[in-house]
């Protein structure tokens, strides 16, 4: 695309954001970009900026500021992520977040849903308008949406009935499979997993279930999204416990309060149902800690601070989106460094 062209499309997008986002009722922030913890989550590594670290993402800081009454909120932020290179990745992207704040009823993520098809259609149609017809591979936005629970597409593409719940022991007769048909060979006996960690049981689910799904999605998933044909959007909602890592669980027990938005074979969006237990919260980051250290990464500080104020998080949801992609989408790209600014 011409750099004319991709000022356009990011103008049109841009202005389609923010205005679906205030219209739904909230405010835009700005929170800083270094800041002296990130949210730990599996295999999202932090670039450090000094004796700081460039933000991975701007939940910490909106969190802390929806729990001193900032209410429904949003940003268009900077994150960084390192060694992330690809087609669809860049160690530098935009994203969209943004918080409902439902402290006055049950916190429900169907509206985080709402949101994303809102924007996506926003942003097809504004760039559409901005480029009229000099972008010949553009393609539509999705004229439906479905809802589908991930464990009934694990189970319709790997066979397997999952709960959710499964320990790392229980899990790894379906990964072998899994890592064969990805061309991951390992010796006879060896589980993927480093052997110590089946002295912590808790730690081996998180790293099985994290390697299950990574391996899944990259090798079943892709293709069974892209069977759908154009023109359907998808939520995938009901994921197993551990791979929701600031989300509050179920009632089952099993599943967290987490959906992806997908369109065509992109993830575009992940919602939570946000977690606001400091204590449950800390657990999770050190299950995640242990993964690095085991995994031999440095290791990461503690957000203590926001651990200090989550207990005053209202009921909401949050809902991160990337606008990198749906930008590249949008304009029929099939790489976000074709739409790129720099």
């Amino acid at each position: 695309m011409e750099v004319g062209d991709r000022v356009r499309a990011w103008d049109a997008a841009l202005g389609a954001v923010r205005g679906e986002l205030r219209a739904a009722g909230m405010r835009e922030v700005s929170t800083p970009v270094r800041v002296d913890a990130v949210a730990l989550e599996p295999w999202i590594e932090p670039l450090p900026s000094g004796d700081k670290w460039l933000a991975t993402s701007p939940e910490l800081g909106m969190k802390r500021l929806l729990g001193r009454g900032g209410g429904s909120m949003f940003q268009i932020a900077h994150v960084f992520r390192a060694a992330e290179r690809g087609a669809q990745h860049s160690e530098e992207f935009h994203l969209i977040e943004w918080y409902r704040d439902q402290r006055d009823r049950a916190a429900e993520i169907t509206p985080g849903m709402q949101d994303v098809e809102r924007i996506v259609a926003a942003v097809f149609e504004t760039v559409g308008t901005a480029l009229g017809d000099r972008v010949a591979d553009r393609v539509a936005a999705p004229v439906r949406w479905r809802r589908v629970q991930l464990l009934d597409v694990m189970a319709e593409t790997l066979g397997a009935r999952l709960l959710g719940n499964e320990s790392a022991e229980a899990l790894e007769p379906l990964l072998r499979r899994v890592r064969a048909a990805a061309g991951v060979m390992l010796d006879a006996g060896e589980s993927g997993r480093p052997q110590d960690l089946d002295r912590e049981p808790e730690l081996a689910r998180l790293w099985a279930w994290t390697e299950l799904f990574s391996l899944w999605s990259d090798h079943h998933f892709e293709a069974w999204l892209g069977a759908l044909g154009p023109g359907v959007g998808v939520h995938v909602e009901g994921f197993p416990a551990s791979l929701g890592a600031l989300a509050e669980l179920e009632p089952d027990g099993c599943t967290a309060a987490r959906f992806e938005s997908h369109v065509g074979t992109v993830e575009l969006a992940n919602g939570y149902r946000e977690l606001r237990d400091p204590v449950e919260q800390r657990r999770r980051f050190e299950l995640v800690a242990g993964m690095r250290a085991h995994a031999g990464l440095r290791p990461l500080p503690m957000p203590d601070a926001f651990l200090a104020e989550l207990a005053g998080l209202p009921a909401c949801v949050g809902v991160a989106l990337g606008l990198d992609r749906l930008v590249a989408l949008a304009c029929g790209q099939p790489r976000l460094d074709r739409v790129a600014l720099a």
